[in-house]
């Protein structure tokens, strides 16, 4: 290990967990990175070429939702491409996709996005910058809107789009951002501030700025250590039960008699795992129930999904039709 390497690897021991954690990816093939310029993207990209990726490509969507703040973020990301000897592949949009909520409107932009980048440099993953602040404001977020279990809550360290054919890659799920500020302090890394991240219209924004402060004020003592912990040993758990889901669970049709006979907790993993498998968005606990009752209530035989799609029982079996 080079002398600079090591220095920085005793003076920032999470570190070695990154390294050892992106092991399993090998380093000669082709990964994209998604950098928007901020600081978590600028120091996921430096720690990956410190650890040997070098086959690597900067991605940058322009979202167009901040004006020349926007184009300034670009520029930036082309320029530091350029001087890194990476390839670089970016976009601008002119409108968002879909009708939804912004924050999933700018994520489907994003998949699209990836897919595009991922066909033209035949690559099948993308690294994301997303840390552990990122963890604890998303779990939160999520688990106040409705989420179906706590392990649906979190963001997983690697999560594959089926439909875009992508595996999304997240090494930095347990570095604080604080530590992720003295790293790029210590490497004099350059990085762009988005202005949005202090605007409290925007909910996680709250959570960040309000609503952690507050309950930790409230209870005297710091919380987010304590919900990262529960949050992963919920990720492992959850990783433990689809490893226990039936065969089924990935055909095009639910038997209802061999749904009834497992229990209840494998009935509602089945249930979701499936729905998503049939491309049923943004379904959650409700709708997993709604799906549910119609293994034992016989006068419910159709159940509105978000989508405008429908579940469907007949002949012994449960189906998903437009």
């Amino acid at each position: 290990m080079p002398h600079d390497k090591r220095q920085l690897f005793r003076r920032f021991p999470w570190l070695v967990r990154v390294e050892q954690e992106t092991e399993v990816y090998p380093k000669d093939r082709t990964y994209l990175v998604g950098v928007s310029g901020g600081l978590d993207s600028r120091v996921l990209l430096e720690i990956l070429l410190l650890i040997g990726f070098e086959r690597l490509v900067v991605c940058h969507l322009n979202h167009n939702l901040r004006g020349a703040e926007s184009a300034e973020d670009a520029r930036f990301v082309k320029e530091l491409a350029r001087r890194l000897h990476l390839d670089c592949y970016s976009d601008q949009l002119s409108e968002l996709p879909g009708k939804g909520s912004l924050e999933r409107s700018a994520r489907e932009a994003r998949l699209q996005f990836f897919q595009k980048a991922a066909q033209k440099f035949s690559a099948s993953a993308v690294f994301l910058g997303h840390h552990a602040d990122d963890q604890i404001e998303t779990f939160l977020f999520n688990l106040f809107r409705g989420t179906g279990s706590i392990d649906n809550a979190a963001i997983k360290p690697e999560s594959e789009v089926c439909e875009r054919q992508i595996t999304l890659l997240r090494p930095l799920l347990h570095v604080w951002k604080k530590d992720l500020l003295e790293f790029a302090s210590a490497r004099h890394l350059q990085f762009r501030e988005d202005s949005t991240n202090q605007s409290l219209q925007m909910t996680r924004n709250r959570i960040r700025h309000d609503l952690i402060p507050m309950i930790e004020s409230t209870l005297g003592r710091p919380i987010k250590q304590s919900l990262l912990r529960a949050i992963d040993l919920a990720v492992i758990e959850g990783e433990f039960m689809r490893s226990q889901l039936p065969v089924f669970a990935n055909e095009k049709e639910l038997p209802v008699k061999e749904l009834r006979l497992i229990p209840i907790a494998l009935q509602r993993l089945t249930i979701l795992h499936w729905l998503r498998r049939n491309q049923v968005k943004d379904c959650g606990f409700d709708e997993v129930e709604s799906v549910r009752r119609t293994l034992t209530n016989t006068k419910v035989a159709k159940i509105n999904l978000p989508g405008g799609v429908f579940c469907r029982r007949r002949a012994g079996v449960l189906f998903v039709q437009p």
